[in-house]
């Protein structure tokens, strides 16, 4: 049975068990990457109104940064990384691990051209200090606001 089935018996109970926060989260202002708070919570990139991925972070601005940093390597800006991946994939190109693809001159180009463009991106978050509920709340938000299984995938590495 696919993943996204497995959960859909508990999106009701989780709807109860996180409508404060998901209020709270969804009441919030989208604003710029200048704008981010450095408190620990979960945030969440939006293009044209729309979410495309969860994260979350003991430092939200720290780690849009790297998300966004034209220096960041595959793995601090691994939301660029996953989109990069998706095109040259898209392209006809092979699938290679992380290590191999970052040696490739197209895909690095890939990777760079979307770092760039997720910096003037706009972003939602929500100050959540504890570490047990950061983990439960963002893929119930990925999940509620539609970013898994395209940006958010949650699986074991």
């Amino acid at each position: 049975m696919e993943k996204l089935e497995q959960v859909k018996p508990y999106l009701a109970e989780m709807d109860s068990l996180f409508k404060e926060l998901y209020d709270e989260f969804n009441n919030s202002d989208l604003v710029k990457r200048n704008e981010l708070p450095t408190y620990r919570g979960i945030y969440v990139f939006y293009e044209k109104g729309k979410p495309i991925y969860v994260g979350r972070a003991n430092n939200i601005r720290k780690r849009i940064q790297w998300h966004t940093r034209k220096s960041s390597g595959s793995e601090s800006a691994s939301f660029a990384f996953n989109l990069a991946k998706i095109e040259y994939v898209k392209n006809g190109k092979i699938s290679k691990k992380r290590k191999e693809l970052m040696q490739i001159e197209e895909f690095i180009e890939i990777f760079t051209k979307h770092k760039l463009k997720l910096i003037n991106i706009e972003f939602k978050f929500i100050a959540i200090q504890n570490d047990i509920l950061q983990t439960m709340f963002e893929p119930y938000l990925a999940l509620k606001l539609g970013t898994y299984p395209i940006n958010n995938t949650f699986e074991n590495h």
